[in-house]
């Protein structure tokens, strides 16, 4: 029966024969240019055909790492600042001086090669005159050192097996590898040899194999399939992995507590990102002169600088709520309110000035209670990044406008709200929060970490901030804002807030649906 080999198998036999010697595997796969594992897979289907073979040796091998190649290319520091010194013919220079001339060596690489100049007794140094100097002593520029001998040997042999080496060759070597320039391993390498059926064997009188991996009509029609080989599948091994688009995991987790919300009845509502700081502040009955209000903590705005404000009625409300408490019953701030710092633009820094134009539109509409909305959008304050902290980020918050509604209420959905996200215990404790109370800050337990922890706050809006809307009692508004990144950390368990918007491609590719 003749021979059939494949064409790469055929070449790799044919060199092998030309070599008429053992050679390394590592070696030969260099030498050809092809893949390591290829070149074994050629070797295999020799060997089955009993043309050759390989061995394994344990070996103890060394090569230059990173900056010990870069020492082959550009000298060792040592020899390229006495090249230095001698393409300037100078003979006493100051070290300060030469260093700084020498700028492509950093501090540490130039006294390494100062001090191993001073071991070759290639130049001196003193510091008699106040100023360390160095002064050049050899008369000849000096031939290469056995140490740089012998790191020239790796130029035309990258590695080099460890129990080949002379005993001045292991000087040099624990020499290199004192200055961290070498790496030492232990590796299995595989030597190749022919059998004598291979050596013997007429490389012309071997049928070239024709592989294919599927049989076309063309090759059935006309007979020639049975030329071919077709290659073996192994149907244990896994199939590629598909990295097919999907909706990004913040996106879906949005979704996720869209769809919550709207089973419990809510509303989603949005507003603007560029808010006045009425609605972002004074509305909600904060002080002008309050520090969250600085530009280290909110990004105002040059253009547009100045916001229209709603219906002189409310904005009236507001003002008197601020300077003797209005109709609220507080006494208010005790100041004079001042228009002009309430016109002035912001990016929001909450997602409660949405809530507040909500409520602004409630009472323009006399609409009748109960009203649930959420809203779930960006906001920005001026904070300096980390791996907890974000100057743009996303809150999640809500209201519910309802006569006598009190704070079990407001807690029902709370928990409900976590349950429904997978945290099956909820904890409320008081808190206090500047536009709400009472307040309360909510806790959840979560398994993975055994502990809990806070996710946000809550309570029910000031008369302060209500009553400038026709919002009075008994009519109540629960209310509450979350962190989305917060939860999106747990949910996808991320260390770093940063990874939920620079993207890791590796996570993304992993996360489920």
């Amino acid at each position: 029966m003749k021979l059939r080999l494949k064409t790469q198998v055929i070449s790799i036999l044919k060199v092998l024969q030309e070599k008429d010697g053992d050679c390394l595997a590592s070696d030969l796969a260099r030498e050809l240019n092809i893949d390591y594992i290829v070149l074994m897979s050629a070797i295999n289907d020799l060997k089955d055909h009993e043309l050759a073979d390989f061995k394994e040796q344990d070996v103890d091998q060394i090569s230059m790492n990173e900056e010990g190649v870069n020492y082959i290319k550009n000298q060792l520091p040592e020899r390229q600042i006495l090249t230095y010194l001698a393409k300037k013919n100078i003979k006493e220079i100051s070290l300060e001086e030469l260093k700084k001339q020498l700028k492509s060596l950093d501090d540490k690489i130039f006294y390494v090669g100062i001090n191993n100049m001073k071991k070759n007794r290639w130049i001196s140094t003193s510091n008699a005159t106040g100023e360390n100097t160095l002064f050049v002593i050899t008369e000849t520029f000096p031939p290469d050192t056995e140490l740089e001998k012998f790191l020239k040997t790796f130029k035309k042999k990258e590695i080099r097996d460890f129990s080949q080496l002379s005993k001045e060759e292991i000087i040099q070597f624990n020499l290199l590898n004192k200055r961290k320039l070498m790496k030492r391993e232990k590796k299995t390498r595989r030597v190749l040899f022919l059998t004598e059926k291979g050596k013997r064997i007429d490389i012309l009188k071997i049928e070239e194999l024709k592989q294919v991996s599927k049989i076309t009509t063309e090759m059935i029609s006309s007979g020639t399939w049975k030329d071919y080989e077709f290659k073996p599948f192994d149907v244990t091994k896994p199939g590629p992995l598909l990295k097919g688009g999907k909706i990004h995991p913040v996106v879906y987790l949005i979704n996720e507590i869209r769809e919550i919300f709207i089973s419990l009845g809510f509303t989603e509502i949005r507003g603007p990102i560029i808010e006045s700081a009425f609605f972002n502040f004074d509305a909600l009955f904060q002080p002008q002169d309050h520090p969250a209000r600085e530009m280290h903590d909110t990004f105002y705005l040059k253009n547009p600088k100045m916001a229209k404000l709603p219906k002189k009625d409310r904005v009236k409300a507001v003002k008197d709520t601020h300077e003797n408490g209005g109709e609220s019953g507080s006494l208010g701030w005790g100041y004079e309110w001042d228009e002009q710092i309430a016109k002035r633009t912001l990016l929001r820094t909450h997602t409660t000035a949405t809530t507040i134009r909500r409520l602004a539109q409630f009472y323009e509409n006399n609409e009748v209670p109960p009203i649930k909305v959420f809203s779930i959008d960006r906001v920005f304050r001026n904070e300096k990044l980390d791996k907890s902290h974000l100057a743009e980020f996303t809150q999640i918050e809500g209201i519910v406008i309802g006569e006598n509604v009190s704070l079990c209420d407001l807690k029902g959905i709370i928990t409900e709200f976590y349950k429904k996200m997978g945290f099956q215990k909820v904890i409320t404790r008081p808190g206090f929060f500047p536009y709400t109370e009472p307040s309360m800050e909510i806790s959840v337990y979560y398994d993975k970490l055994g502990s809990w922890l806070e996710m946000g706050g809550s309570g029910i809006f000031r008369p302060e901030v209500t009553y400038p809307w026709g919002i009075k009692n008994p009519m109540r508004v629960l209310a509450w804002g979350l962190g989305l990144e917060r939860l999106a950390m747990l949910k996808f368990r991320r260390n770093d807030i940063r990874d939920l918007y620079i993207n890791p491609i590796k996570w993304l590719r992993q996360e489920s649906y």
